[in-house]
């Protein structure tokens, strides 16, 4: 017999020893959401089996961390569906699909189907803040987290940026706040939890549509972050992106919005944030380019929303450091500029660096290009033509690479092919004049070359720092 309230049973041992959990997806980060609900069930006494598609080789750290428990057992290598059958709820891994036939059958046998994050909100006694977006997530959820520390809150940041909110479940005091930032992925499994009190859609733009079945499919995927919230919660949207448009209609809470336009709740005009009469220059932060503008716009209201002072918003913002591998500026050497821009896997995101760093550079050398995710060129073909011939295309190897190829061709712009990060970066470095720019920003996916786009720019800034 299944039983649907282990959904929302206390994490304590009595309601957990000897129920059957399955984690369908350890995972390979040492804290994120796999690994951690495996080790939250195993300290409960809970019979834990853990699957994986990858070998216990690929995943030996985080097996090891769990190796000291005589109530866990591994399936590595493949998901069984023998083991969904024997389980009485499964804890998925935010990248197991839906439509997986694991996830179809557990469905089918009324089988409980939640995720760390889900655990998480039916549980935190605090103030939760839930960031989600095509771009811009880390930077928003890092943004409203710095304003909350200026006003003296205890905050906790987790999510997508690789720490799964079951780590410090246990530590959050009901006065706390929590920020959290969710991939398409995440939101998906909110269905079942209670809602964030604060949600944050950035924009939404193409991405995944390898995943998705269009569009509209990963849209909604997104929209399930604030589809739950009452009257009473709040949800922040951008009035500037169509999806965000329609969901003010559509939204249950209350709704804050923000744009590049007059007339929103927070407006980007100019060089400043407006948000109703107080002014925040973007000369006095520390980020760069109008989307960031954007995200920092959003910040303020999620902020404002969770009770932060005016004062302590202008201090997390005007003190904030941009984050790693996000128009990352690795060094300067011979006013050549250096930029890591890793985490900029659409072609939009690599739209965003050439605009931010073109009028600042003399020719920018775009290192870009990997694996496809369904998206198209056109429009990044457009900017470069925009600022040609001030730009060159350094090509990475890739089936997304000959997308990019073929769109530049149409605008005659300057291609240079490249094997890897490492000639790239050579290649760059060998042909920059003084007042250049070298910037990896991809505009696509790393899982050709690298396990994460995170490797891909530890990879660049290895390169970079090694020139002499």
């Amino acid at each position: 017999m299944r039983d649907a309230n282990l959904l929302h049973a206390a994490l304590t041992r009595a309601e957990w020893k000897g129920r059957r959990v399955l984690i369908l997806g350890l995972g390979q980060y040492p804290q994120g959401s796999g690994v951690t609900a495996a080790l939250t069930f195993a300290r409960l006494g809970a019979a834990v089996t853990v699957t994986d598609l990858k070998t216990r080789h690929e995943l030996a750290g985080n097996v090891r961390r769990l190796s000291r428990f005589k109530n866990v057992r591994f399936v590595l290598g493949g998901h069984r569906l023998h083991d969904v059958r024997g389980a009485e709820i499964i804890v998925a891994n935010p990248r197991v699909r839906p439509s997986s036939k694991e996830l179809t059958l557990a469905r089918r046998l009324g089988i409980p189907v939640t995720s760390d994050v889900a655990l998480f909100l039916d549980r935190c006694p605090s103030l939760v803040i839930a960031v989600t977006g095509t771009r811009g997530k880390s930077t928003t959820s890092s943004l409203i987290a710095a304003m909350a520390n200026a006003s003296g809150m205890k905050v906790w940041l987790g999510g997508n940026i690789l720490i799964s909110p079951l780590a410090f479940l246990t530590k959050v005091k009901p006065r706390d706040v929590v920020v959290l930032e969710l991939s398409s992925w995440q939101c998906e499994s909110l269905a079942s939890s209670k809602a964030p009190r604060i949600a944050v859609v950035t924009n939404m733009m193409r991405d995944h549509l390898n995943t998705y079945d269009g569009m509209d499919d990963y849209a909604e995927a997104k929209a399930q972050i604030f589809r739950h919230q009452s009257s009473r919660d709040v949800v922040i949207l951008n009035a500037d992106d169509a999806y965000g448009r329609a969901w003010i209609r559509e939204a249950p809470g209350r709704v804050k919005t923000f744009s590049s336009k007059r007339g929103s709740d927070a407006s980007v005009t100019g060089s400043a944030i407006r948000v109703g009469s107080c002014a925040y220059p973007m000369s006095a932060t520390k980020l760069v380019g109008s989307h960031n503008a954007m995200n920092a716009a959003a910040a303020i209201l999620a902020a404002r929303a969770a009770g932060v002072s005016r004062s302590a918003i202008r201090k997390g913002l005007n003190t904030f450091k941009p984050l790693p591998n996000r128009l990352e500026t690795v060094r300067v050497l011979r006013s050549v500029t250096y930029v890591n821009d890793t985490c900029a896997t659409t072609p939009d995101g690599t739209i965003a660096a050439i605009e931010a760093l073109s009028s600042g550079h003399r020719h920018l050398w775009l290192i870009a290009g990997g694996a496809d995710k369904e998206l198209e060129y056109g429009e990044l073909a457009k900017t470069v033509k925009k600022h040609h011939p001030h730009i060159h295309t350094l090509l990475l190897p890739g089936d997304a690479s000959m997308k990019i190829r073929r769109a530049l061709v149409k605008v005659r712009a300057h291609i240079h092919p490249v094997s890897d990060v490492a000639s790239a970066v050579s290649e760059a470095a060998r042909r920059v004049v003084k007042g250049d720019a070298v910037v990896l920003s991809p505009g696509a996916a790393s899982f050709n070359q690298f396990a994460n786009e995170f490797e891909r720019g530890k990879s660049f800034v290895h390169q970079v720092m090694r020139l002499r």
